[in-house]
């Protein structure tokens, strides 16, 4: 699913008029002037016109944008205006201009009766059109998300999963190929690694199911997360050819060393997976006093400002994804951070790049013993 697609364009409401959104007051004002305006011409036409029919127009307006009580005041203003032009132009007709009053007034209340009626049923049906198309905008963006998903995890599960059929097929053949123990070695490796990728793959969509439900914990111990990044880097395939600097301070933070391991290992593959080979990756670690802040920096084309509110969301892949991965890593970044009660972002690197940025809040111990061996040590690639 592409994060940068178009949103559903508004849909025009039916109920919606040339005065919607504009102030009460100028709505009232313009009945007002109109129902007056009425009564004045037919006070100037004599008695050779009759305007009462227009006093319709007032009570329209007003009702339609501002409800019945005020169309119901303005249909009040309207009969007054005519009935006092009649009396003003007709001083002998008796109790006639009343009365024609109060059938007028009738006839207005009616009116507004009737379109108070009708706005209420269209904005009904109109709260029934937008619940019916978020519904379906729900389903349209649950559709995506499946095909997304069907399409990474069967592009991940087949890779590894042909990986490990091809080398079977050759163990069979092997005193016919007369392979050599290297060889066999080699099968082993990647039977092992593809079994890996499949069984990771399982761990992170299981966990993101578990975390939705609330139902993971973090398990606390303290914890030299600067070692424990440095065998991420050792142990990791996926960054062949990609050297890792890593800068940590060497204490030891009470956080889960397993959830601390899967945040270190996804952003270091998220690195790779984003820069040309052999461009590097640097990871930072600086102790504060309630916690970690744990930085993976690469050189890579960065992250543009408008993915990256998404760019955490489950199922989320850039533009320039290219269709590698489930995209739920960087979900899960943030999802085992929050977890510790802390946070993920991603901002620019100075110099170009994308930064991204983890705080795990834990108690922080005195230095570990690997804090003797420094704090810079270079992992993989060609350095």
């Amino acid at each position: 699913m592409d994060p940068t697609g178009p949103s559903a364009a508004p849909v025009p409401r039916a109920t919606q008029s040339f005065f919607e959104g504009r102030p009460p007051a100028l709505v009232y004002a313009l009945g007002g002037t109109f129902a007056v305006a009425v009564g004045i011409v037919e006070y100037a036409s004599g008695a050779r016109l009759t305007l009462a029919l227009f006093s319709l127009m007032p009570v329209v307006l007003v009702t339609w944008n501002l409800g019945g009580r005020a169309g119901a005041a303005n249909a009040v203003l309207s009969t007054a205006a005519v009935v006092g032009a009649d009396l003003l132009v007709k001083r002998d007709l008796g109790v006639a201009p009343y009365w024609d009053g109060a059938m007028q007034l009738v006839v207005l209340l009616f009116v507004v009766s009737i379109l108070v009626t009708l706005r209420r049923a269209l904005e009904a049906q109109e709260a029934r059109l937008d619940v019916e198309r978020l519904a379906g905008d729900d389903l349209r963006q649950l559709n995506a998300v499946k095909d997304t998903l069907l399409h990474a995890v069967s592009h991940d599960i087949k890779g590894p999963l042909a990986v490990v059929l091809g080398a079977m097929q050759t163990l069979r053949r092997e005193a016919q190929l007369e392979l050599t123990p290297a060889e066999l070695e080699s099968l082993y490796t990647m039977i092992e690694e593809s079994g890996r990728k499949m069984d990771r793959l399982l761990d992170d969509l299981l966990d993101l199911d578990r975390l939705d439900r609330g139902q993971l914990q973090p398990d606390r111990e303290p914890t030299d997360v600067g070692e424990l990044a440095r065998r991420v880097a050792r142990e990791s395939t996926s960054l062949a050819g990609h050297p890792v600097r890593i800068d940590a301070d060497g204490v030891l933070v009470d956080v889960d060393a397993g959830k601390v391991e899967r945040i270190i290992e996804n952003l270091l593959v998220n690195a790779a997976k984003h820069t040309p080979p052999a461009t590097p990756i640097r990871v930072r670690l600086s102790a504060r006093a309630t916690g970690v802040e744990l930085a993976v920096e690469d050189e890579g084309p960065g992250i543009p400002q408008e993915l990256r509110t998404v760019l955490f969301d489950a199922f989320r892949q850039g533009p320039n994804a290219g269709g590698k991965g489930v995209g739920i890593g960087l979900s899960l970044v943030k999802r085992f951070a929050e977890l510790h009660g802390g946070s993920a972002h991603v901002e620019d690197r100075v110099g170009g790049g994308a930064r991204f940025v983890v705080w795990l809040p834990g108690s922080v111990s005195n230095q570990s013993p690997a804090a003797q061996d420094g704090r810079l040590r270079v992992v993989g690639g060609q350095h």
